[in-house]
C-alpha cells in the first residue's frame, strides 16, 4: 500500500497512523537505513510520519518508492506485543475486587458473628484500598 503523502526530488514523506508508536517508528528507521540512497531520516511519532532525504542521482524515485513501500509494509505487518497491564485491564480487575470485597464485607456484617468482625474490617479495608486505586486511575476526570 502506498503511504507516501508527498514527494519532491530528494525528499519523500511517509505517513501512517501506526507510526505514532515510537517503537514502530524506530523499527522503520532501522529498516530504511539499509537502503543506500537514503542520506537522512527525520521521524515524528506525534504525527506518525517520517521524512526521507535521499540522493536522486543514485536511485530513481520510482525504484525508491517501491523499496520504501516494501519496508513500511514489512514493519507495519509485524505485530507489537501489547502491554500486559493496560489502564483498562487494571481498572477491570480493580472493579471486580471492589465488588467482591464490598459484597463480602456486607455479608460478614449481616452474619453478626463476633469472630467474623475482623474479617468484616479486613474486607472493608480492601474495598477502601481498591477505591483509592480507582480514584487514582480516574484522577484527571474527577474534577472536570
Amino acid at each position: 500500500m502506498n503511504r507516501i503523502v508527498s514527494s519532491s526530488p530528494g525528499r519523500i514523506r511517509i505517513r501512517d497512523k501506526r507510526l505514532r508508536d515510537q517503537a514502530r517508528l524506530n523499527e522503520l528507521r532501522k529498516e530504511l537505513l539499509k537502503i543506500t540512497a537514503i542520506t537522512e531520516l527525520q521521524g515524528n511519532a506525534r504525527t506518525g510520519s517520517i521524512v526521507v532525504n535521499f540522493d536522486p542521482s543514485v536511485i530513481e524515485i520510482a525504484a525508491l518508492e517501491t523499496k520504501l513501500d516494501l519496508a513500511v509494509d514489512k514493519v507495519l505487518a509485524e505485530s507489537l506485543t501489547p502491554p500486559l497491564l493496560t489502564k483498562k485491564r487494571i481498572n477491570r480487575y480493580n472493579k471486580i475486587a471492589m465488588m467482591g470485597s464490598s459484597a463480602a464485607s456486607l455479608a460478614l456484617a449481616a452474619a453478626r458473628r463476633k469472630r467474623w468482625r475482623h474479617l468484616h474490617a479486613l474486607t472493608g479495608y480492601l474495598f477502601v484500598a481498591n477505591l483509592g486505586v480507582h480514584l487514582y486511575l480516574y484522577r484527571k476526570s474527577l474534577f472536570r
